[in-house]
């Protein structure tokens, strides 16, 4: 309220300005005072230009409302732990994979380099690269066992929808719960949010949604998460 009524405060003596310097104007040229004039124009204008902008430009326009649920990937262990409850509370496998993650993300990380299998290499990459950095290394570890465990799926930005469908057809919760991808429903020409939030109008009636996972990076991450109307998670911690 304060605000508003400094804010026509401001307007009512620019309005006032411009007519004093107006009427000076007026009177200036009429006695022949061309410099006075002058000056007197230059007011008129320099107050006058504020109030009278405004009518002519294009208001700002709102930010867009996210497509689907969205929340920053988890930079701590606490996080971390939280988010892995939300998409996978109920697969006993992933939960300890994740709590020996915690435990020890260096020693994890290097083990699972170690082992055969197509994430062995990813592994390694993430155990040399922050080896220094335990936060880091727990964020790139819990990704990667999510996605390996096929908790997450991660799509490119330009991703084709035959990717889209076929990685989120063998994500544990769709197959679990029988949700349905239907890849006829979906528009070749759209992209990942547009598609998940197409899939949450089939799921959501059954209890799920598909929420997106923000790494700052190009790359989408989409996990499965229950169905809720309100953010389950408080404020401070990531929900968007």
């Amino acid at each position: 309220m304060k605000e508003k009524l400094v804010n026509v405060c401001g307007k009512l003596v620019g309005v006032a300005l411009v007519v004093l310097f107006g009427w000076g104007t007026v009177e200036m040229f009429r006695q022949g005072a061309w410099v006075q004039g002058t000056i007197c124009v230059a007011g008129m204008l320099l107050f006058g230009a504020p109030l009278v902008i405004p009518l002519f430009s294009r208001p700002a326009e709102p930010e867009p409302v996210p497509l689907v649920p969205q929340i920053d990937f988890p930079t701590d262990k606490d996080s971390s732990r939280e988010l892995a409850k939300w998409v996978a509370a109920e697969e006993t496998d992933v939960m300890q994979m994740v709590e020996e993650l915690l435990a020890s993300p260096e020693a994890f990380c290097s083990a699972q380099a170690t082992r055969d299998g197509e994430y062995a290499d990813e592994y390694r990459e993430v155990s040399e690269s922050y080896h220094d950095k335990p936060d880091l290394l727990c964020s790139e570890g819990l990704r990667l066992v999510l996605e390996e465990t096929k908790v997450i799926a991660m799509f490119d930005w330009k991703e084709m929808l035959e990717e889209f469908v076929d990685q989120m057809t063998e994500l544990r919760r769709v197959q679990t719960y029988g949700l349905p991808v239907p890849k006829e429903q979906l528009d070749e020409a759209a992209d990942i949010p547009h598609w998940c939030h197409a899939l949450n109008e089939l799921w959501q009636p059954l209890g799920y949604q598909a929420i997106l996972l923000d790494t700052k990076g190009d790359e989408y991450l989409v996990a499965v998460m229950h169905y809720t109307s309100l953010p389950p998670y408080p404020d401070d911690m990531f929900w968007k």
